[in-house]
């Protein structure tokens, strides 16, 4: 019985304190958020969306949260100038859209402010039958520049901080 109060009380305390951690493996210092919330902010402060995409089974998905692990600072300070959305397994968007070039994953999309995905932003070091899988922490922060340069947030300055 007292197994049972604890259970209770850890689950309590978890939704409590706002619920799952969105991270999911891939940064807990980067402010991600949910589908919904995330495009909402990113349409009320005009800046662009990094949307990951992939799956809990996923081995190369694993791979790569290593990868944003270990990649020090520059995803997180290149990551201040979007809106991070992290989805993971049934989350994944239906519309064909978020898929470009198939629902492989893991899959990384830059989307502008309205949430429209640019579909020209893509790892250019990568395989181009699949486009917007990365493997590399270097991969994404190369594309992430390219995002901030072709969609720069409203009160962006690349000499600032680039």
């Amino acid at each position: 019985m007292s197994l049972l109060f604890l259970l209770t009380a850890f689950c309590a305390v978890s939704l409590a304190a706002g619920g799952s951690d969105l991270s999911r493996g891939f940064g807990a210092h980067l402010d991600w958020k949910s589908f919904d919330d995330g495009l909402a902010e990113a349409k009320e402060k005009e800046q662009p969306v990094m949307m990951l995409i992939h799956k809990t089974w996923c081995s190369a998905c694993k791979a790569l949260k290593k990868e944003f692990q270990d990649a020090g600072g520059e995803i997180a300070k290149l990551s201040k100038h979007f809106t991070l959305i992290n989805l993971e397994d049934d989350e994944e968007p239906k519309e064909e859209k978020f898929g470009p070039d198939g629902k492989y994953i893991p899959r990384i999309l830059f989307l502008n402010s309205d949430g429209e995905p640019d579909v020209d932003i893509q790892n250019v070091e990568g395989n181009p039958n699949y486009a917007y899988f990365y493997s590399q922490a270097t991969e994404v922060a190369a594309s992430m520049k390219e995002a901030l340069r072709k969609m720069p947030p409203r009160d962006y300055n690349p000499h600032a901080e680039l």
